[in-house]
């Protein structure tokens, strides 16, 4: 018998998008699934659009405002409610292809799996963007086991919530969600963890849309989240250190959150924050033996744009998107 696929979905005040993100789950070509939808207090109509529904296999859970600092909370307590082998997480204001469950539970048939994940697009009102992974397929399959970390400990997540399906006995190993006090989120420290105990699948097929809209916590939170990575990027390796030798991950370690910092400088740059951004893009320079060549021109630029004053990543990433966005449009 095919497994049940349990999905966890947070919401609060997504009354524009609950009501799709509902649609998208209870139209999977694949039947045996339950949706436990985790509502943060909200104040606005979402909790009327839920009431709508009345498929046995959607549970509502209201309960008072906590914000994101909790929401660790909240998924921990979705994922003990929770009766499925695998978990799924659908925020409330994105959504799923038909075939997404058909799709990716088969990848858990090695026992070693934890964690499932692929492609996802960016929603912005009409438009769809899908942008190409830089990652070998080894490190994003984390194969061997800690391959994965080479990217993370960057200070970087390649790993879109939006296409991820876990193993729950695996998540349960691990403590359950983690998140830090310092972190709105959940998925980049939960992700690491299972990168030490199995391996993950890599579809490459786009399995999630990810709404980005002004009220996202990514937009609204976006230094937060950087600066955070690279706190438990040190958290991290003082807890784990110890095995790196062994998973040949001692320089990516030392050179810990490259990434991180070449963003940072680029969130300074966009302010005109031009000595910040010096010093960050510096930081990031100063730990680029990890990175890739397509990695190391941008913190070239982001130096020079430091030095002119001069925004040209922001330039730049607008050309792209552009270049993205025309005749493109949501499926």
């Amino acid at each position: 018998m095919r497994p049940m696929i349990s999905i966890i979905t947070p919401t609060y005040n997504h009354e524009r998008y609950i009501h799709e993100c509902i649609e998208s789950v209870l139209n999977q070509t694949y039947p045996n699934w339950e949706m436990i939808i985790m509502d943060d207090g909200s104040t606005d109509a979402t909790p009327a659009i839920i009431s709508r529904y009345s498929d046995t296999r959607i549970t509502y859970v209201r309960k008072d405002h906590q914000g994101i600092d909790k929401l660790g909370e909240s998924y921990n307590e979705a994922l003990q409610r929770s009766k499925g082998e695998l978990i799924l997480i659908l925020e409330g204001d994105d959504y799923i292809p038909a075939d997404r469950l058909e799709k990716q539970w088969s990848t858990f048939q090695e026992e070693q799996v934890v964690l499932s994940h692929g492609k996802y697009g960016y929603v912005l009102g009409d438009k769809l963007i899908v942008y190409p992974s830089l990652f070998r397929l080894d490190d994003l399959r984390n194969r061997p086991i800690g391959s994965a970390l080479k990217i993370f400990l960057q200070g970087f997540n390649p790993i879109g919530t939006q296409s991820v399906m876990i193993r729950k006995s695996s998540l349960l190993k691990i403590g359950g969600f983690v998140q830090p006090t310092y972190l709105p989120l959940v998925d980049y420290p939960t992700w690491m963890r299972l990168a030490l105990i199995g391996t993950f699948e890599y579809i490459p097929e786009l399995l999630g849309y990810w709404r980005r809209h002004p009220f996202s916590i990514t937009i609204n939170h976006n230094e937060q989240i950087l600066n955070g990575f690279i706190k438990y990027c040190d958290e991290f390796v003082l807890s784990y250190g110890a095995s790196f030798k062994n998973l040949h991950l001692t320089r990516a370690a030392e050179n810990r959150g490259t990434l991180a910092y070449l963003a940072l400088a680029w969130s300074h740059l966009s302010q005109r924050n031009w000595e910040k951004a010096l010093r960050l893009a510096r930081e990031s320079w100063g730990r680029r033996t990890t990175v890739s060549w397509s990695f190391q021109a941008k913190m070239i630029l982001t130096l020079l744009s430091s030095y002119l004053h001069l925004d040209l990543p922001s330039f730049f990433k607008k050309a792209r998107q552009s270049l993205h966005e025309h005749g493109t449009t949501r499926h």
